[in-house]
């Protein structure tokens, strides 16, 4: 009996093994076809979602809603009209019917421009590109504007090609692209999309003019520029001085001690290299408008190229970012250093730059350089007409002795002028062609 009693419970359990293999065998299945059904429908809704305008929602909804109406309370007003939309938006969806395939080539004349001078660009559709039945059109986006294409003829060689131009009527970074096939229907129901080409970035450099290299008043040479500070041990020759304990026995003027009978050591003025530092705020309290800002931008860009291509020491300084969650009491502690290694680097990086952007002034931006930059010569302040006579000079006070200090205030249409106060100059612009001129002048008197 025992062994008859073992037989009978090792074929239950084998039996009940089996039927929970079989039982979590058709779960999965059944999760499987689940997920699939899933990923079907979703698909299907988010094409649905891509391809219907709002105008097509709402046709739809009040074909629906007019249905209801119609069949459900027995208007026939309403059932006719019901029908009529539903057909209306089937027609429509015909439109979108086929297969669009195209070869599209993005070509910009250049990467770069100046303010006021607009950038070609063209579209090229390939030999092999095949025009969709029911039409389509092109259109690229530039900036935030979306502009709509010719969709060019097939050429002789079977490629074709549409023109476009990029406008450059402000500095900043215009964004072209992508290119994309839109279809659609006539009456804007349903639109598909098709993207072709990635996007192409197009600098819009500010308008500069060429400063004069001698309008920092400084003059250049192999070792660097002397300045007033006397020392004992230099190159620059200054004039002959008695022997004090521990002078450099190396500077004695032998010729001038055997006249005079005294010891007699050479002296010299201190020289260094002129580091020249350009500062301009991104806040709006700086400028009373946009154009003081632009023309503080043209301003600072110019002096800034001048030192490059005098190959000087030159830092490029604004104000950083000014992140949301900010405090406004929160103590910023190091300014934005702009690129300044080269020409083309120094102009991309200031079209990226855009005012309201920092809450950090000119005023700060004075501090930090003083606080940051070690060597400074020179310093050019840029800003607009709201900071006062008496901001300008607490801003130069904060700059060690025998540093130079000019502001350039950028007031539109404003007579050009040139005031100084002690070591602090003060060159008003209205234009930027009247920097060179200012600036010629302050290195002459």
């Amino acid at each position: 009996m025992s062994p008859t009693r073992t037989s009978g419970t090792g074929l239950t359990a084998t039996s009940s093994r089996r039927s929970g293999l079989s039982r979590s065998g058709a779960y999965r299945h059944a999760r499987r076809a689940l997920r699939r059904w899933e990923t079907v429908v979703g698909g299907a809704a988010r094409t649905a979602t891509g391809v219907v305008t709002p105008l097509g929602w709402a046709v739809l909804a009040g074909s629906v809603l007019a249905l209801g109406l119609g069949y459900g309370l027995g208007w026939t007003e309403f059932a006719v009209a019901g029908v009529g939309t539903g057909i209306l938006a089937a027609v429509s969806a015909l439109f979108l019917i086929g297969r669009t395939r195209f070869t599209v080539a993005l070509t910009v004349e250049t990467r770069r421009t100046v303010v006021g001078s607009p950038v070609e660009g063209s579209v090229e559709l390939g030999a092999d590109s095949r025009r969709p039945l029911w039409g389509a059109r092109l259109e690229v986006r530039i900036g935030a504007e979306l502009v709509p294409l010719r969709l060019p003829g097939v050429g002789e060689s079977g490629r074709s090609s549409t023109a476009f131009e990029v406008p450059a009527r402000q500095r900043g970074i215009v964004t072209v692209g992508p290119v994309r096939t839109v279809r659609g229907d006539p009456l804007g129901l349903f639109r598909r999309d098709v993207e072709w080409t990635e996007t192409v970035e197009v600098f819009v450099h500010p308008a500069t003019v060429v400063v004069p290299s001698t309008s920092t008043g400084f003059i250049r040479d192999l070792e660097g520029s002397p300045t007033r500070d006397l020392t004992a041990s230099d190159i620059s020759f200054h004039a002959l001085r008695e022997y004090r304990p521990g002078d450099d026995r190396r500077h004695i003027h032998w010729k001038s001690t055997a006249r005079t009978g005294q010891l007699t050591v050479r002296q010299f003025e201190e020289t260094r290299r002129s580091h020249l530092v350009v500062a301009f705020g991104l806040a709006d309290a700086d400028y009373a408008d946009p154009d003081e800002f632009e023309l503080a931008v043209g301003a600072a860009s110019s002096i800034a190229l001048r030192a490059i291509r005098d190959g000087r020491d030159l830092s490029v300084l604004t104000s950083p970012a000014t992140p949301a969650f900010a405090a406004p009491d929160d103590e910023v502690r190091a300014p934005r250093v702009v690129a300044s290694s080269s020409r083309q680097r120094l102009l991309d990086d200031v079209s990226s730059l855009a005012s309201g952007t920092s809450t950090v002034g000119l005023s700060a931006l004075a501090r930090l350089a003083t606080e940051q930059v070690s060597g400074i010569s020179l310093v050019f302040l840029v800003c607009g007409s709201t900071p006062s006579l008496r901001e300008l000079q607490s801003w130069s006070l904060r700059f060690p002795l025998g540093v130079q200090i000019v502001v350039v205030v950028c007031r539109p249409t404003a007579e050009p002028s040139l005031r100084r106060i002690g070591e602090l100059s003060i060159v008003t612009i209205g234009y930027l062609d009247d920097l060179r001129a200012a600036l010629h002048r302050g290195a002459q008197e």
